[in-house]
């Protein structure tokens, strides 16, 4: 005679199970490797695939003091943006933040674009100044 009762293994020692709990058991390992399989066929792998410490990832070609350096210039160029006057803010807004043309500033303001560019020389300038300080 067979014993039809069944089992799962728990730390080594066979467990004799309900069905119902077996079945959920067997349900759950099937969904893992499942998902294990899924994971191999797209080459998606969890961080403890690796054995990498943090001091094995340094990148040793990331200058930190150079974006700190740059961070800090980025926050003066703000501050001395903040500073000029609204034409001035919009006119260098236009120019590096919506890319726009000399000519279409320009356009919009009916005039030409050489007098723009020697707004924006004169702008860039008074930037230069105040960041030399």
């Amino acid at each position: 005679m067979t014993d039809d009762r069944k089992y799962i293994y728990v730390k080594g020692k066979k467990i004799y199970v309900s069905d119902e709990l077996y079945k959920a058991y067997k349900k759950q390992i099937n969904h893992e490797a499942h998902l294990s399989r899924l994971a191999r066929k797209h080459k998606v792998y969890g961080f403890e695939d690796y054995k990498l410490d943090v001091n094995s990832i340094v990148d040793e070609n990331v200058d930190i003091e150079k974006i700190i350096e740059t961070k800090m210039r980025i926050e003066d160029l703000t501050k001395a943006i903040g500073k000029l006057n609204k034409e001035e803010r919009e006119l260098i807004y236009a120019i590096y933040f919506e890319e726009k043309t000399l000519k279409d500033i320009a356009n919009t303001q009916d005039t030409n674009p050489m007098k723009i560019s020697r707004i924006r020389d004169r702008i860039l300038r008074k930037l230069r100044d105040m960041l030399d300080r």
